[in-house]
Protein backbone atom coordinates (compact mmCIF):
# COMPACT_ATOMS: atom_id res chain seq x y z
CA UNK A 1 0.00 0.00 0.00
CA UNK A 2 1.35 3.45 -0.90
CA UNK A 3 0.13 6.64 0.73
CA UNK A 4 0.77 9.67 -1.49
CA UNK A 5 0.79 12.96 0.35
CA UNK A 6 2.19 15.04 -2.53
CA UNK A 7 5.26 17.13 -1.94
CA UNK A 8 3.33 20.06 -0.49
CA UNK A 9 1.45 18.11 2.14
CA UNK A 10 3.09 17.24 5.43
CA UNK A 11 1.63 14.48 7.56
CA UNK A 12 1.70 14.68 11.29
CA UNK A 13 1.06 11.68 13.47
CA UNK A 14 0.66 12.38 17.17
CA UNK A 15 0.79 9.32 19.34
CA UNK A 16 1.38 8.66 22.99
CA UNK A 17 3.89 5.95 23.73
CA UNK A 18 2.84 3.37 26.27
CA UNK A 19 6.08 1.80 27.37
CA UNK A 20 7.93 1.94 30.63
CA UNK A 21 11.31 3.68 30.49
CA UNK A 22 14.37 1.59 31.22
CA UNK A 23 15.77 1.83 34.75
CA UNK A 24 17.86 4.96 35.15
CA UNK A 25 21.59 4.64 35.52
CA UNK A 26 23.20 5.88 38.68
CA UNK A 27 23.91 9.22 37.00
CA UNK A 28 20.17 9.95 36.38
CA UNK A 29 20.62 9.40 32.63
CA UNK A 30 17.34 10.08 30.81
CA UNK A 31 16.97 9.32 27.14
CA UNK A 32 14.86 7.39 24.70
CA UNK A 33 11.14 7.32 24.19
CA UNK A 34 9.25 7.03 27.46
CA UNK A 35 5.70 6.73 28.76
CA UNK A 36 3.66 9.85 28.17
CA UNK A 37 5.85 11.20 25.36
CA UNK A 38 4.09 12.76 22.43
CA UNK A 39 5.72 11.63 19.20
CA UNK A 40 5.36 13.87 16.13
CA UNK A 41 6.26 12.54 12.68
CA UNK A 42 6.33 14.69 9.53
CA UNK A 43 7.20 13.65 6.02
CA UNK A 44 6.24 14.43 2.41
CA UNK A 45 5.28 10.79 1.82
CA UNK A 46 4.74 7.56 3.70
CA UNK A 47 3.96 4.00 2.68
CA UNK A 48 3.29 0.85 4.59
CA UNK A 49 5.56 -2.09 3.80
CA UNK A 50 4.21 -5.44 2.65
CA UNK A 51 5.44 -6.80 5.97
CA UNK A 52 3.50 -5.75 9.07
CA UNK A 53 4.63 -2.93 11.34
CA UNK A 54 7.07 -1.33 8.88
CA UNK A 55 6.50 2.18 7.52
CA UNK A 56 8.78 3.94 5.01
CA UNK A 57 8.96 7.75 4.84
CA UNK A 58 10.34 9.70 1.88
CA UNK A 59 10.92 13.32 1.05
CA UNK A 60 12.07 14.92 4.26
CA UNK A 61 11.47 13.06 7.50
CA UNK A 62 11.26 14.57 10.96
CA UNK A 63 10.52 12.77 14.23
CA UNK A 64 10.25 14.76 17.45
CA UNK A 65 9.66 13.66 21.04
CA UNK A 66 10.25 15.58 24.28
CA UNK A 67 13.99 14.80 24.44
CA UNK A 68 14.59 13.59 20.86
CA UNK A 69 14.82 14.88 17.33
CA UNK A 70 15.59 12.88 14.17
CA UNK A 71 15.82 14.62 10.78
CA UNK A 72 16.65 13.00 7.44
CA UNK A 73 15.77 12.63 3.78
CA UNK A 74 14.30 9.15 4.29
CA UNK A 75 13.36 6.89 7.19
CA UNK A 76 11.98 3.48 8.05
CA UNK A 77 10.18 2.78 11.33
CA UNK A 78 10.01 -0.82 12.55
CA UNK A 79 7.26 -1.60 15.04
CA UNK A 80 4.01 0.20 15.73
CA UNK A 81 3.95 3.95 15.06
CA UNK A 82 3.05 4.49 18.71
CA UNK A 83 5.69 1.99 19.87
CA UNK A 84 8.66 1.96 17.43
CA UNK A 85 11.36 -0.64 18.05
CA UNK A 86 13.92 0.64 15.55
CA UNK A 87 14.21 3.82 13.50
CA UNK A 88 16.59 3.90 10.52
CA UNK A 89 17.22 7.29 8.92
CA UNK A 90 19.40 8.23 5.96
CA UNK A 91 20.25 11.44 4.20
CA UNK A 92 22.90 13.93 3.40
CA UNK A 93 23.31 14.03 6.32
CA UNK A 94 20.81 12.44 8.66
CA UNK A 95 20.88 14.01 12.12
CA UNK A 96 19.92 13.13 15.66
CA UNK A 97 19.59 15.28 18.76
CA UNK A 98 19.18 13.76 22.24
CA UNK A 99 18.88 15.56 25.58
CA UNK A 100 20.15 13.66 28.64
CA UNK A 101 20.55 14.43 32.32
CA UNK A 102 23.66 13.26 34.13
CA UNK A 103 24.53 14.22 37.72
CA UNK A 104 21.71 16.77 37.61
CA UNK A 105 23.07 18.56 34.52
CA UNK A 106 21.38 18.54 31.13
CA UNK A 107 23.52 17.76 28.08
CA UNK A 108 22.64 17.74 24.42
CA UNK A 109 24.11 15.02 22.24
CA UNK A 110 24.04 15.75 18.52
CA UNK A 111 25.08 13.45 15.72
CA UNK A 112 25.21 13.37 11.95
CA UNK A 113 25.90 10.61 9.46
CA UNK A 114 24.76 9.26 6.12
CA UNK A 115 22.83 6.55 7.99
CA UNK A 116 21.70 6.43 11.64
CA UNK A 117 20.04 3.49 13.39
CA UNK A 118 18.34 4.02 16.76
CA UNK A 119 17.39 0.80 18.58
CA UNK A 120 15.07 1.35 21.48
CA UNK A 121 15.52 -2.04 23.20
CA UNK A 122 19.26 -1.40 23.66
CA UNK A 123 18.87 2.42 23.78
CA UNK A 124 21.72 2.68 21.30
CA UNK A 125 22.64 4.75 18.27
CA UNK A 126 24.75 3.49 15.36
CA UNK A 127 26.00 6.03 12.83
CA UNK A 128 27.57 5.03 9.51
CA UNK A 129 29.26 7.11 6.81
CA UNK A 130 30.95 10.44 7.65
CA UNK A 131 29.72 10.13 11.22
CA UNK A 132 30.16 12.77 13.89
CA UNK A 133 28.89 13.06 17.43
CA UNK A 134 29.23 15.92 19.90
CA UNK A 135 28.29 16.73 23.47
CA UNK A 136 29.04 20.10 24.99
CA UNK A 137 32.70 20.83 24.11
CA UNK A 138 33.63 17.26 23.09
CA UNK A 139 33.30 15.82 19.58
CA UNK A 140 34.30 12.71 17.65
CA UNK A 141 34.38 11.97 13.92
CA UNK A 142 34.82 8.64 12.16
CA UNK A 143 33.26 6.58 9.44
CA UNK A 144 31.37 4.53 12.06
CA UNK A 145 30.28 5.47 15.58
CA UNK A 146 28.28 3.49 18.13
CA UNK A 147 26.85 5.11 21.25
CA UNK A 148 25.13 3.36 24.18
CA UNK A 149 22.98 6.03 25.79
CA UNK A 150 22.35 4.19 29.08
CA UNK A 151 26.01 3.53 29.85
CA UNK A 152 27.36 6.62 28.03
CA UNK A 153 29.78 4.30 26.19
CA UNK A 154 31.14 5.37 22.81
CA UNK A 155 33.15 3.48 20.21
CA UNK A 156 34.26 4.61 16.76
CA UNK A 157 36.45 3.51 13.89
CA UNK A 158 36.55 2.89 10.20
CA UNK A 159 38.92 3.13 7.30
CA UNK A 160 40.12 6.69 8.02
CA UNK A 161 40.47 6.27 11.78
CA UNK A 162 38.97 8.55 14.43
CA UNK A 163 39.31 12.25 15.17
CA UNK A 164 38.54 13.41 18.74
CA UNK A 165 38.36 17.02 19.90
CA UNK A 166 38.11 17.90 23.61
CA UNK A 167 38.05 21.51 24.78
CA UNK A 168 38.61 22.43 28.42
CA UNK A 169 35.36 22.87 30.36
CA UNK A 170 36.13 26.52 31.11
CA UNK A 171 35.96 27.31 27.35
CA UNK A 172 32.14 26.95 27.34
Amino acid sequence: MYIDFHNLLIITALVTLSLMPPPLAAQDRIAGFSAGDTLTIRSAGARMDELPDIVHFEGGFELRASDWSLVSDNATLYGKLDDPETVVISGSPASILVNTVSHGQTSTISGQAERIVYQRDSNSIRMEGNASIARDTHSMNGSEIEYDIDTDHLSAGGTNGVYIKILPDDWN
